[in-house]
């Protein structure tokens, strides 16, 4: 089974509402004719693309300018490697770091600053980011694992992903 898949959760501006945020999200042409799938927690909004290794680094940046305070995103691909991405309400990478199993490219900034800017956007202790940042590539990408290694992230920035995600999304309308 592969694990190519685009996962990403957006945290809305308090006068942003989620049905508009969802629209905007599929009239991006990037995402228009890709499966998704989407939980929204008040503010909070999970998106999940099962088969699409389509980055959305570029597509999270688009959405998060005037609709979002900040977003991470990451992108699996497969036994090529993942990125996972922090976006700051500009639509400006904070923070990126990846696995690259091929020498693909695959870009990265994770360095301690910008584990810092991270951290003090999602207003958690950089000491998790660091820990994160030290160890989650030692088993590598680990294809056809959804959601590893990348939701180590996520689990230290507070944003983890909904354990009921399978039984609350729906597809994205």
């Amino acid at each position: 089974m592969s694990s190519f898949s685009g996962w990403a959760c957006f945290d809305l501006l308090p006068d942003q509402d989620s049905q508009h945020f969802l629209r905007k999200v599929r009239d991006l042409p990037a995402l228009a004719d890709e499966e998704a799938h989407v939980l929204v927690r008040d503010r909070r909004v999970f998106l999940l693309f099962p088969r699409s290794p389509l980055p959305l680094t570029d597509a999270g940046a688009a959405l998060v300018p005037g609709a979002a305070a900040r977003a991470v995103v990451a992108t699996d691909f497969d036994e090529y490697g993942v990125i996972n991405e922090i976006i700051d309400s500009d639509g400006k990478t904070v923070h990126q770091a990846a696995i690259d199993e091929q020498d693909s490219g695959i870009p990265e900034n994770d360095d301690s600053a910008a584990r810092r800017r991270a951290a003090a956007l999602f207003g958690v202790d950089r000491a998790d980011l660091d820990e994160v940042s030290r160890t989650w590539d030692a088993d590598g990408a680990r294809p056809s694992v959804l959601g590893t290694p990348y939701l180590r992230w996520w689990d230290a920035l507070g944003v983890p992903w909904p354990e009921d995600f399978a039984d609350g999304a729906v597809p994205l309308p």
